[in-house]
């Protein structure tokens, strides 16, 4: 197994982890998410996969948004 995908394969358990956590509705999750989204971002940049870029960019954006949504009660 390459090196992409293995980093694959982790960016999946922790987008499982993350959807997990979500459950409880665990802030913690979005941080979990962030890690998997790194880890894709990485890979797509590897294979010059550039709109998935741009699409795991934005979805980081929101689980920052949602982190701190969560955290701070707004």
């Amino acid at each position: 197994m390459d090196l992409l995908n293995k980093i694959g394969m982790v960016s999946f358990i922790f987008t499982v982890i993350a959807l997990i956590l979500l459950i409880p509705k665990e802030p913690f999750s979005q941080v979990v998410f962030l890690i998997s989204y790194s880890l894709q971002i990485y890979i797509f940049y590897k294979t010059k996969q550039w709109f998935l870029i741009f699409q795991m960019s934005v979805l980081s954006c929101f689980a920052i948004f949602t982190y701190f949504k969560w955290t701070l009660g707004g």
